[in-house]
């Protein structure tokens, strides 16, 4: 029970976090709204505050080194972001943008000292419901507090801003630091270069974000409240339903079919009017799809959280791709050539569909590989050692090992890097290495995570 009210905690915290991250500093309406009434052009203070956002997230893991030092994070960030928040009440435009580059900044550390949370209190195989919760919940408190700033005012959605950091700061000081943290597998499978090209899918798919704030949602400016209401409904919508569909079915095609509804979203915006109807296609395909990504390699980037001693680094990277593509769409579409151009905009939108296409097979591949792997060295690592020799001695004889050959696998299977094999076999480091290009050559593998893959089929 305490575990499962220390997850509600963590995604309390973050949820709320986060809602007041898109409402405010990050494309919030709320800050279009105060620069509104001070007259203050956004454009170059938007783009300042995302890069300064990228910055936070990347930078956190250089800082945050343990659980006791994610909560620390934490607790200052949100400090740092109400203080920052509360001067927007006072009307002094340099106050304003110091203090924007500085909530965005400490909002970055505080999102990714949130993984050591993330990977403590959520279970691996159930991070895609927590991911599901947060982002759904975050969206619709962000509109409820949009609306306030739209059609009420500025300053009582600035309130609601401040109300919701005092949340996720309350929740985060009711997360405790166990002395004794939830066990993840010791020898882990490499996963640097599935990371990276999840990083790399993540940052060419959010170009289109980019380009959706810049080019796809000004052009709907005269909308008005269909637009304000509707906005992120598809987004939500299209998270819960996902989430909930049955783990026999492959969510592989549902994520090909969310790239697909981009490329329609931006066809559609080369031939449909500026109507409000042309608005609820676009954005349902657009927003729709944008739920489905999201979720996707949020929760890839969850499971992913288990292979690194610091989730603030696997976190931030990811999370920090994703901000780097938005970035990157807002400063393709801020050129006069993409702006005053539908069919021009459409064309790169296209582009980075066909490129995300191209990127999702490997990607597929390198996931599964990866995640399967670690699945069996849990489960290895939890056998006897006798049970341990067993297991690899029938693989090594079918495979025609040596017995030195079987030693060096059984220890290669357990994770220790070739300077502790050899150092256990009283080898040289260079034989070790021999060994292993035998070992891979008898089992026509190419590396540690192949010869993993090899063993848990044949167990």
């Amino acid at each position: 029970m305490a575990q499962g009210n220390n997850r509600l905690a963590s995604i309390a915290s973050f949820t709320l976090f986060s809602a007041w991250l898109i409402a405010f500093p990050y494309e919030g309406q709320v800050l279009y709204s105060l620069f509104a009434l001070r007259a203050i052009s956004p454009s170059v203070w938007i783009i300042a505050a995302i890069a300064a956002h990228l910055c936070g997230l990347v930078c956190c893991a250089l800082f945050v080194k343990n659980l006791k030092g994610a909560k620390k994070a934490m607790l200052l960030s949100g400090a740092v972001c109400f203080l920052g928040t509360a001067l927007f009440f006072i009307p002094v435009s340099a106050l304003w943008m110091a203090s924007l580059l500085c909530v965005s900044l400490f909002a970055g550390f505080f999102i990714s000292a949130w993984g050591y949370f993330y990977r403590e209190y959520t279970p691996a195989g159930k991070r895609m419901g927590t991911v599901a919760l947060t982002l759904a919940l975050s969206a619709a408190l962000m509109i409820f507090v949009n609306l306030c700033a739209v059609y009420v005012s500025a300053y009582l959605a600035l309130g609601l801003c401040l109300v919701l950091l005092a949340g996720a700061l309350y929740f985060a000081l009711r997360l405790p630091v166990p002395a004794v943290l939830r066990e993840t597998p010791a020898e882990r499978v490499s996963y640097i270069q599935p990371f990276a090209t999840l990083c790399a899918f993540v940052l060419i798919i959010t170009i289109n974000s980019g380009l959706m704030f810049q080019v796809i949602l000004p052009a709907f400016s005269d909308v008005g409240l269909v637009a304000d209401i509707y906005w992120a409904v598809p987004y939500i919508a299209a998270i819960f339903l996902v989430s909930r569909l049955p783990a026999r079915i492959d969510k592989g095609y549902i994520l090909y079919a969310a790239i697909a509804m981009l490329g329609f979203a931006f066809i559609a915006f080369v031939a449909l009017d500026r109507s409000a109807w042309s608005y609820i296609a676009i954005n349902t395909l657009l927003l729709g799809a944008c739920g489905v990504n999201d979720l996707f390699w949020w929760s890839i980037l969850g499971e992913l959280l288990d292979f690194d001693k610091n989730p603030a680094k696997t976190l931030g990277i990811g999370l920090g791709a994703n901000v780097a593509g938005v970035l990157l769409g807002k400063l393709i579409g801020s050129a006069s050539i993409f702006s005053a151009s539908s069919g021009a905009c459409a064309l790169i939108g296209m582009a980075v569909v066909c490129v995300a296409v191209v990127l999702l097979p490997p990607l597929h591949g390198q996931l599964l590989l990866v995640l399967k792997g670690n699945s069996f060295l849990a489960a290895f690592s939890e056998l006897s050692p006798d049970a341990q020799a067993e297991t690899v001695s029938e693989a090594a004889r079918i495979a025609g090992l040596s017995e030195r050959e079987n030693e060096v696998a059984l220890l290669l299977l357990k994770g220790w890097p070739y300077r502790l094999i050899g150092e256990k076999l009283f080898i040289s480091e260079s034989t070790v290495k021999t060994h292993v290009l035998s070992i891979y050559g008898k089992l026509g593998v190419h590396s540690r995570t192949e010869l993993i893959q090899k063993f848990s089929e044949e167990t």
